[in-house]
């Protein structure tokens, strides 16, 4: 099969935006998309391979699959090797024993299906094998396509106007799937094959474009040209606010398949750069992230870091493909089985008993041990102090966990105060209820925001929806008080999507409805929030670190938002805040568990200190 230049050209240019992406480096906000790139290059070589083979009689089913494993797995296991091995040395046994199951997910290419369930692509920034759900689509998407051209070569091999009419009408409605489902889960429009479909098929329409492509040299150049810019600008200027998979995806995908479709050489992709980054691109894929999210892990973050993680990604990469891809003896079936099936078995003896290797863990040492509070936290203490009445909800829950009986009962003997926002509202439910005398009421409800016109999936915004249209309405004269707080910087999530200015509006809304009504209010400000958990943070100044290094500065913005826009004495400033102690030395407790969550002692500190004066205050005037 003759080498087309174009296409390595295009495999390093993918490679290097999602890379860049995942770096954090400007302009590529969008790079992620050099995901879809591959897919439609993936789905036009498997489509050229199949029909190549059908041509001349000697398509083998079995024999693809096994190029496919020789090709795929044997880098991929020695990857997988590696993140077992570092997951044993520097990451605690909670988190051990996830990585452990992602890994196992990874193995048999079905993390995608398990990330539909439970984890959002923009959101996990700390799931080490996060970048292997792509790996699962393809996968699966090897296992149907053959078998589906084959069906349609067996009835209507000689009517290739009709077989190709098939092939465009799955993709069609794999497209409409995703256009339609996107809005609904947008999680299954993300990570699974039916809504992805369109975009590995589609690259078989390219070959066929290709295979009967009349243009002439200039009318190409333009339109390969054209793809080129459409990838570039998707790159910089599609970003994580934009829902995805969209109609927006159209644009790099059929950018690629104008590239794929013309099949032009020209001297401008036949270089020996683009050549090395093409060649090396699968490896590139998989080694990139893992690095990430290690240096990440120990606060390693931005600047000449960067610079490093993408020089030990090219090394790591070109030492996979020479010493693995290009090994016969590792890049075949036998290895491919054996080295699968081992890992499998250490992943999950390391998911059941993660002490099995204690003895080489470097947490051995008590000045690290502090950074695994959060997992002990959440798994101990965060439920009593989140959601002691069932009050919260989270996004993945149903209106139906939350308790309306217990959670806004009106008193007609205590002055009521109704707390409503997210998980920075819930995290104050237990000091509140501990602390006060006063009857609380509570509506938090995870990913979205406490505004009268909201925004957020069904069942949480379903809850705020109705405290402000009808639970607020019919009992405004008993209620004393409203303490509204949120974690202003989710802004970002896709099902959230608000701008700086969106924030102001709707908080200004929020205060001329409680205006109306004629009930007091007090809006918490946005804490502090980190790069890092706050635990990790103080394990790293054991060994020199400062924790300025991981404060976001986007946290103090917003906090001066805010500040601007709610009248002072109805503002309650948590930033940086001084009378909030960060750390208990004596007892080894933290006032956040993670990067911007108060522990039990962090909210109880704000509660006496903080926020009780000014509710005593508020309601004693009253």
């Amino acid at each position: 099969m003759k080498f087309r230049t174009d296409i390595s050209f295009l495999r390093a240019v993918s490679v290097l935006i999602v890379m860049l992406f995942h770096f954090q480096v400007k302009p590529f906000d969008g790079g992620f998309i050099g995901v879809d790139v591959f897919f439609v290059i993936s789905g036009f070589l498997m489509t050229q391979i199949i029909l190549k083979a059908f041509d001349s009689e000697k398509f083998s089913l079995k024999q693809f699959y096994i190029k496919r494993i020789n090709r795929i797995i044997p880098p991929l296991q020695v990857l997988l090797i590696f993140i077992l091995f570092v997951s044993v040395v520097f990451f605690f046994h909670t988190e051990l024993k996830l990585n452990a199951k992602y890994t196992f997910l990874a193995d048999f290419f079905v993390s995608n299906i398990y990330f539909w369930k439970y984890i959002d692509y923009f959101t996990s920034t700390d799931n080490i094998l996060l970048h292997t759900w792509s790996l699962g689509v393809e996968w699966q998407f090897y296992l149907v396509y053959p078998l589906l051209l084959l069906f349609l070569k067996s009835y209507f091999g000689k009517k290739e106007k009709l077989f190709w009419g098939i092939v465009s009408f799955f993709s069609l409605l794999s497209l409409i799937l995703m256009l339609y489902i996107t809005k609904v889960d947008n999680n299954f429009a993300f990570y699974m094959l039916p809504s992805r479909f369109w975009e590995l098929s589609i690259g078989g329409l390219a070959y066929l474009i290709g295979q009967n492509n009349r243009l002439g040299k200039l009318t190409k150049a333009i339109l390969v040209a054209s793809g080129f810019i459409a990838i570039a600008l998707s790159s910089i200027f599609i970003n994580e606010e934009n829902l995805w998979p969209s109609h927006y995806t159209m644009i790099p995908v059929f950018g690629a398949v104008l590239i794929l479709g013309m099949n032009i050489h020209t001297r401008f992709f036949d270089n020996k750069l683009a050549k090395f980054f093409g060649d090396i691109s699968y490896s590139l894929y998989l080694w990139h992230w893992p690095w990430f999210i290690l240096f990440k892990y120990f606060g390693f973050i931005g600047g000449y870091y960067t610079l490093i993680l993408i020089v030990l990604s090219i090394v790591s990469a070109y030492l996979s493909f020479k010493f693995v891809e290009k090994n016969s003896s590792l890049s075949n079936i036998y290895f491919a089985a054996t080295s699968s099936l081992i890992v499998a078995i250490i992943a999950v003896l390391l998911f059941i008993n993660p002490s099995l290797v204690s003895g080489i863990s470097i947490y051995q040492s008590k000045k690290f041990q502090i950074a695994d509070y959060e997992n002990t936290y959440i798994n101990n203490g965060k439920e009593k102090q989140f959601n002691p009445c069932h009050c919260f909800i989270t996004n993945s829950q149903k209106i139906n966990d939350y308790s309306f009986k217990n959670c806004l009962k009106v008193s007609d003997k205590k002055q009521n105060i109704l707390l409503i926002g997210d998980s920075h509202s819930a995290q104050f439910s237990s000091s509140l209820r501990k602390i006060t005398n006063y009857n609380l009421l509570e509506a938090s409800a995870g990913y979205v925001f406490p505004f009268p016109d909201s925004r957020g999936k069904k069942d949480t915004k379903e809850l705020v929806d109705y405290v402000f249209k009808e639970f607020i309405p019919k009992n405004y004269k008993k209620i004393d008080l409203v303490i509204v707080s949120a974690h202003w910087l989710m802004k970002k999530n896709p099902n959230l999507n608000y701008k700086d200015s969106e924030i102001a509006e709707e908080v200004l809304k929020t205060i001329a409805f409680f205006n109306r009504y004629h009930i007091n209010y007090i809006f918490l400000g946005q804490t502090e929030n980190y790069k890092l958990s706050y635990p990790k943070i103080l394990m790293l100044k054991n060994i020199g670190r400062s924790e300025d290094e991981f404060l976001d500065t986007e946290s103090k913005s917003m906090n001066q938002i805010l500040l601007r826009i709610v009248p002072k004495n109805h503002y309650i400033e948590l930033y940086q805040n001084s009378m909030i102690k960060k750390y208990n030395e004596k007892n080894q407790i933290p006032y956040m568990f993670d990067g911007n969550h108060y522990s039990e002692y962090g909210a109880e500190q704000a509660v006496n200190k903080v926020l009780l004066p000014k509710i005593n205050q508020i309601l004693k005037e009253k």
